[in-house]
């Protein structure tokens, strides 16, 4: 039954934005298309994923991770009992073999961000830049989707 579960069974996958001239309808459906094709190959092998990506083996195929998940807000209670019966929160912390992480929480009706980082990156900062981007992303979409991408400021 492990090919049925989620978690470490399914590879990271690399994937390279493109962050060109295209307009921000146009790269935001690509960047979808391409997610979409990846989904065939999440059982891969990370041998697999290194010698098709071209990258030499002797550097990693990446060092930063975006994981974005579906949430439930409020799945743990603040007292620390959860949603299955007789299951106490005894504590926990985010951890990840990555330089950087940055998780994007779809709850639904909002996203959260969480981002874990070097100090020497500064999570906080990249945090910021990342809300901003998204802004600027949303706004475009909304009335001026023919912009370049390459043009979103995204600097807070």
């Amino acid at each position: 039954g492990a090919d049925r579960a989620l978690g470490m069974f399914i590879n990271t996958l690399p994937l390279r934005v493109e962050v060109g001239a295209d307009a921000v309808r146009a790269g935001v459906k690509a960047t979808h298309a391409r997610l979409s094709a990846l989904l065939g190959h999440e059982h891969a092998s990370l041998a697999l994923a290194q010698r098709c990506s071209g990258v030499p083996n002797s550097m990693p195929l990446f060092s930063a991770l975006l994981n974005y998940r579906h949430s439930t807000p409020g799945e743990m209670a603040r007292d620390g009992h959860g949603i299955w019966e007789g299951v106490q929160l005894l504590g926990g912390e985010e951890r990840s073999n990555y330089p950087l992480t940055l998780s994007v929480d779809d709850l639904g009706t909002g996203f959260g961000l969480t981002v874990l980082a070097l100090e020497s990156i500064g999570a906080q900062r990249l945090c910021d830049s990342m809300h901003s981007a998204l802004e600027q992303l949303v706004e475009a979409l909304e009335h001026a989707p023919q912009t370049p991408l390459h043009q979103l400021p995204v600097l807070p």
